[in-house]
């Protein structure tokens, strides 16, 4: 089955990571998958370094039409049974020439598409999705939520089927040590829906000593070491920006957190379970398919007393050196259940389902 991935290319979050793992996740099947990007950016450059099949096929401009021709000649002359967007914009260039193409099309809604805009542009590009989406053959989705969402946009459950995230587990297993002060780390985009501010009020009104790390950019950076400070946390909390590799920061903290208003199913929870963190989660998207007892903790979004609550239980195991066993409980979990080689068996029994439709 030839497969043909496409991306806009300048994605540098947790979309990025689920199309190189998925693709390399099929390399163990009969997949013959490459992935197509619009500009030479994040997503390419990740692929290529693990050594999968790219191409670029780039715009001028966000919104550059001049490609529809040469992608159109580009899907029927190399005889893809799938083309799998992913994105916004890929889907709508693919809506663009989905009468032009002999191929299936599948897309991955990674998020939820009415949380992703905002503004006038934003309400714009929102109906063009949207319109895309009920075009598309076949829709995988990590967020259980979206499944009333596609209801009222009239897209039928037939078309729709849920997957997930997934790590490539290949590496040794974690050995996990406590720090010597108590260290959390939160890994996300500085942006209003990972909602940084209920952490640091959380933070706020801990009594003991410990170091926070945010790693991640974005807009709202300034503002959030702006509260930090008013808040009197100068000298525990460090926001980093980002950076490509965070094995590191896992390493060196106790237990990981994120307190997103939204998700699907993160990849920073697999990534945490990869090196034998727990974590301590905001109660949305799939999260408690993951996380719970056994793994961590779990908190209402936007409770920051309940976010208290769970920072100081994971302090208290700290305490008593019992935290560990929380992180690898949840290293087995991921592993047993959200590998590469799953996921590309889910997305590949889907494609198979619609080809046959």
């Amino acid at each position: 089955m030839r497969v043909l991935h496409i991306n806009a290319g300048n994605e540098d979050g947790g979309a990025r990571t689920y199309i190189i793992n998925l693709m390399k996740g099929q390399e163990t099947t009969d997949t013959d998958a490459t992935l197509m990007t619009f500009e030479y950016g994040p997503v390419a450059r990740m692929a290529r370094d693990n050594g999968l099949n790219v191409v670029v096929m780039p715009q001028k401009r966000q919104i550059d039409l001049s490609i529809l021709t040469p992608l159109v000649s580009y899907i029927n002359s190399h005889q893809i049974d799938i083309v799998h967007t992913h994105g916004p914009r890929a889907n709508f260039i693919l809506s663009l020439i989905k009468n032009r193409i002999k191929s299936t099309w599948v897309t991955t809604v990674h998020s939820d598409p009415r949380i992703d805009f905002s503004g006038l542009k934003g309400k714009v590009f929102l109906k063009l999705n949207v319109r895309a989406l009920k075009q598309a053959d076949y829709i995988f989705y990590m967020n259980p939520n979206l499944v009333s969402y596609f209801d009222s946009l009239r897209i039928p459950s037939s078309k729709t089927n849920e997957v997930f995230n997934a790590i490539d587990f290949k590496q040794s297993m974690p050995d996990p040590r406590p720090q010597k002060r108590f260290s959390i780390l939160m890994v996300a985009r500085l942006v209003a829906v990972k909602n940084h501010s209920m952490a640091l009020h959380a933070l706020a009104k801990l009594d003991f000593d410990f170091k926070m790390v945010f790693v991640g950019d974005g807009p709202l950076m300034v503002e959030l070491k702006n509260e930090a400070n008013k808040l009197g946390l100068r000298d525990k909390v460090d926001f980093v920006g980002f950076h490509e590799n965070t094995g590191d920061y896992y390493d060196e903290c106790d237990v990981s957190m994120l307190t997103s208003n939204s998700e699907s199913l993160p990849t920073v929870y697999l990534e945490s379970a990869l090196h034998g963190r727990p974590v301590i989660a905001t109660n949305v998207g799939a999260t408690d398919k993951v996380i719970g007892e056994k793994t961590g903790w779990l908190v209402q979004p936007g409770n920051v007393s309940q976010l208290v609550q769970a920072l100081q239980a994971a302090h208290a195991e700290w305490d008593n050196d019992d935290l560990d066993s929380k992180g690898m409980e949840l290293y087995q979990e991921a592993k047993n259940n959200y590998s590469i080689e799953k996921l590309a068996e889910a997305v590949n029994a889907g494609y198979k389902a619609v080809l046959k439709a």
